[in-house]
């Protein structure tokens, strides 16, 4: 059974320049990923076109439940936007993608339909208001072979979030100095992230 803490945490680092051309990386944010989900998905859960497919049994559909949330940042700062990434290393496709949030002043848009390659970018409604830390679940129909079950890949993310200091208001961006491997077996939901899980 998994606990209750989370499934691994991507550690995000803003780049502040030095003396001559060398940089120094601050971690200034990060993203706390749950425990992943998968479950069966019936003919009837499906987009109409899918079930139409000549291929339909030879497809695995399988639901996956992703939750996360973006840590808490220091005094005078908040999220601007904020983007997590799904990359799957093998023959992947996503059938939906969705992403909610427990903040309504967030707004949430999704990409990745019919590709590897899954995404979900939060950013404030109002402009310039930024928002703050909130739990989000992505979601997604996966299609895959019917076999092997287990699928790997990549977990990214990058926030943009407004730095306040001495009156002036700026905007700075973290990224982690590289993304969070996983491996999911869609058949039982047993997963490793980076030796977590």
């Amino acid at each position: 059974m998994p606990g209750t803490a989370a499934a691994a945490v991507l550690d995000l680092f803003v780049e502040e320049p030095v003396l001559g051309s060398d940089s120094r990386f601050f971690r200034e944010a990060g993203v706390a990923f749950g425990h992943p989900t998968v479950g069966p998905i019936g003919d009837d859960e499906l987009p109409e076109p899918v079930t139409r497919r000549p291929d339909l049994r030879k497809r695995r559909f399988t639901a996956l439940h992703l939750p996360f949330d973006l840590e808490e940042l220091k005094s005078g700062q908040r999220y601007v936007k904020a983007m997590v990434r799904l990359t799957f290393d093998c023959d992947v496709r996503a059938v939906t993608v969705s992403c909610t949030t427990s903040d309504e002043t967030v707004d949430v848009r999704t990409f990745g339909r019919g590709r590897n390659e899954l995404s979900c970018v939060l950013s404030a409604r109002q402009n310039g208001a930024g928002f703050a830390p909130s739990a989000q679940l992505a979601a997604a129909v996966l299609e895959t072979p019917l076999r092997p079950t287990l699928v790997t890949g990549t977990i990214d993310a990058s926030v943009t979030f407004t730095h306040r200091q001495f009156g002036v208001s700026t905007r700075r961006q973290a990224e982690p100095e590289r993304p969070l491997r996983f491996s999911l077996d869609l058949a039982t939901g047993s997963y490793a992230i980076d030796g977590a899980g």
